[in-house]
């Protein structure tokens, strides 16, 4: 039995993940959303009954009435935002007890559906961003940016290569071959998810360890249950959902908390991990 076993994230088919959370609505009492699409919210009024609403905005005029009255209406100045493929879009968010669900989209298209499932994230996501909305301590929230495959490994090298402290966890091997070319930092620790000669090759140059069965980490990606690794830096921590060599999504969070809680919990993973041999 792995010591570490979770699902941290999924990406989903538009189809499916506006089934997905519907069929959430509907078993949960408490739901937040923030910044989500009026239109959506419209289609949804009759699974909204009888329960206890908040929405997050920034409209001046304020939310419609037949919205208006499905609940609680909170107004805030911060702009919510994401960064889906290279683009500054709107991002809506539904906070539930143990998961929250993202959207990328467009006044004309929603772009992208996402759930974060790892319980230690949403608390603290949840709890971040009603302090950031409520306080109003800045004008645009935009810490979470999507990426194709190509651009994120472009992404994670520059940061990899500016970083004094790097934390590798469960990455494919293609990447890591590439990552440790850039590596020019003091502080680096690897955990590798197995054996490989790749594997033993870095832990001759850098402090790696291997983890065995000790680490089962996964996302869901249009359906597919995919591996999922992590690195956590300086100022960034990236998520990299992949199957083999291939990646499927590389998503990077902005905000000074996210590598250090990853950083931290990563630690413990080194310290359950056995050292290669």
């Amino acid at each position: 039995m792995a010591f570490l076993e979770m699902q941290v994230d999924e990406i989903f088919s538009l189809e499916d993940g506006l089934r997905t959370i519907r069929q959430d609505i509907e078993k949960s009492k408490r739901i937040e959303f923030i910044n989500f699409p009026l239109g959506l919210i419209r289609d949804w009024k009759t699974l909204l009954q009888k329960k206890k609403i908040i929405f997050y905005n920034n409209l001046a005029e304020g939310l419609p009435p037949d919205i208006h009255n499905l609940g609680k209406e909170v107004y805030t100045s911060v702009q919510m935002k994401g960064t889906f493929y290279g683009q500054v879009v709107e991002k809506g968010e539904i906070f539930l007890k143990n998961k929250i669900y993202n959207l990328w989209y467009t006044d004309k298209d929603i772009l992208n559906i996402g759930s974060i499932t790892y319980k230690r994230c949403v608390k603290c996501i949840q709890s971040m961003h009603r302090d950031i909305m409520l306080e109003d301590q800045m004008d645009v929230l935009n810490i979470m940016t999507l990426y194709d495959p190509e651009e994120g490994v472009e992404a994670i090298l520059d940061a990899v290569g500016k970083s004094s402290r790097v934390r590798l966890v469960n990455l494919p091997r293609s990447l890591v071959r590439r990552i440790v070319v850039h590596l020019d930092a003091d502080d680096i620790k690897i955990i590798c998810s197995e054996k490989s000669d790749q594997a033993r090759k870095v832990a001759n140059k850098y402090y790696a360890r291997v983890s065995g069965n000790l680490l089962n980490v996964y996302s869901k990606y249009k359906g597919k249950k995919i591996k999922s690794g992590g690195l956590a830096l300086d100022n960034n921590f990236f998520s990299v959902d992949y199957l083999e060599d291939k990646i499927y999504m590389i998503l990077g969070i902005e905000w000074p908390k996210c590598p250090a809680c990853m950083t931290d919990y990563y630690e413990l993973g080194w310290r359950m991990a056995r050292l290669i041999q």
